[in-house]
């Protein structure tokens, strides 16, 4: 299985710090995010990782090379114009059409067992797209998902609901396993109110058409890490567990 992780943002809530530098290689537990979450790929039996890469991507090529230190294989594709998820890994589309791939955030810290689970439950449960999702607090800051318990089907994708109207407190992990049909609905993406598209309005679009769209709920430890709060809670978390991949 391929991956492709998205890594081109700058990182705006963390000025200060990602003036320099990518903000996936923002350093936690003393390796960039980006590290953790390659390792975790490969020890997931991911065999070649695409990393599309735009602010400062010299940067990113320079510390992981080819890929050996993180143990896969790399390629880099350059996102010339960020204007949105729904369209991030468009440039990644040829390397990832043969077959179901992997698909994360550059900035996600958790347990790395968590992208084994999804393997094996991918495989054991063949589907369109299989979502992370974990529950959080406050859906509002992120993508929630109106999870069926009974089968675990989603049936609904809100991006940044206004706070007491999320459909659950499920959101999007930013981590998923899809077929390369998802790029015939990113294609098909319209800018949002937001100015931007959207990946998902795309989950929307498959789900609308009986597409098999299933979420993998994480009961681990989880850090979308978008601010320097998130920074220290991730950095601590790591800190703490000793749940971070060794280096090889």
């Amino acid at each position: 299985m391929r991956a492709v992780v998205l890594a081109a943002g700058k990182g705006t809530r963390m000025r200060e710090i990602t003036d320099s530098i990518p903000k996936p290689m923002v350093v936690v537990a003393g390796r960039p995010m980006l590290w953790h979450v390659l390792r975790a790929l490969a020890d997931a039996g991911v065999t070649e990782a695409g990393i599309v890469v735009g602010y400062r991507a010299e940067t990113i090529r320079s510390y992981f090379g080819d890929g050996g230190e993180v143990g896969v294989p790399l390629s880099y594709f350059v996102q010339e114009v960020q204007d949105g998820t729904g369209r991030a890994a468009e440039p990644a589309r040829e390397f990832l059409s043969d077959e179901p791939f992997f698909f994360s955030f550059g900035d996600i810290i958790t347990d790395p067992a968590a992208y084994r689970d999804m393997v094996g439950n991918f495989r054991e449960t063949p589907t369109d797209l299989l979502l992370a999702v974990r529950r959080v607090d406050d859906p509002s800051r992120f993508g929630a998902v109106a999870v069926d318990d009974d089968d675990d089907a989603i049936r609904d994708v809100v991006e940044k609901p206004p706070a007491g109207e999320s459909p659950s407190n499920w959101v999007n992990a930013g981590i998923f396993i899809s077929d390369p049909v998802l790029f015939t609905y990113t294609s098909r993406l319209e800018l949002s109110p937001r100015g931007e598209y959207e990946l998902p309005d795309a989950f929307r679009m498959m789900i609308a058409d009986g597409r098999v769209v299933r979420a993998h709920k994480l009961h681990t430890y989880w850090h979308d890490v978008g601010t320097p709060e998130d920074l220290a809670a991730a950095d601590n978390q790591l800190r703490g567990t000793g749940a971070a991949l060794p280096s090889e």
